[in-house]
């Protein structure tokens, strides 16, 4: 991906998020309280000029009841087709210091996500929860998945599904090499759209 497609796409979501954040009739303090991020550096987030991790889009994402996927990848053609490429640069990513690659398969506004996990840290991070369902299928393992206190070591070709407001993470002694796809839906209170968490 090149830098100013990089750049375009952070600026774009920077959109996305101040869009949502008024939507919700919510101030920058205010969505910094919910987040826990400061005021500052979600302004600059809004616009374009910082580029927060993978924890911090989705402490955004929670604080303006959505998911970082539907943040990121703007709005799709609805039930329209969709093709994503195998080498298509036109496929949002969010590519984050020391977390997965994220490719954003069925992003945006759709009325569930598909993302490929492009490389899995070796220890787990922050669990994450949010409305809606989640199912994982392991194209390269193994992958270790934490749905509340369970454990779950998942092989290449092993599936799992769970509700998303248990704590959940992932992580794989494969490292870089770790990869799986995520089906992601999202319903609950407080819905705008099919895809509100």
């Amino acid at each position: 991906m090149t830098d100013a497609l990089d750049a375009d796409r952070w600026a774009q979501t920077g959109a996305a998020i101040r869009a949502r954040r008024q939507a919700l009739a919510l101030t920058l303090v205010e969505t910094a309280e919910l987040s826990g991020l400061s005021q500052p550096f979600l302004s600059q987030v809004e616009n374009g000029r910082a580029r927060p991790s993978m924890e911090s889009l989705y402490r955004i994402a929670t604080a303006l009841t959505t998911t970082p996927q539907a943040l990121f990848g703007g709005a799709t053609t609805a039930l329209g087709t969709s093709l994503a490429r195998a080498l298509d640069g036109a496929v949002p990513t969010i590519a984050t210091d020391g977390e997965s690659l994220r490719r954003l398969l069925l992003p945006g506004d759709a009325p569930f996500h598909v993302v490929e996990l492009v490389g899995l840290a070796t220890q787990f991070l922050e669990p994450w929860e949010h409305d809606g369902f989640e199912a994982l299928y392991v194209l390269h393992g193994p992958v270790d998945v934490q749905v509340g206190q369970e454990v779950s070591t998942l092989a290449t070709g092993d599936f799992l599904s769970y509700p998303a407001n248990l704590p959940h993470r992932y992580r794989s002694p494969a490292g870089a090499q770790a990869r799986v796809l995520l089906i992601e839906t999202q319903y609950g209170g407080g819905q705008q759209g099919v895809h509100s968490s």
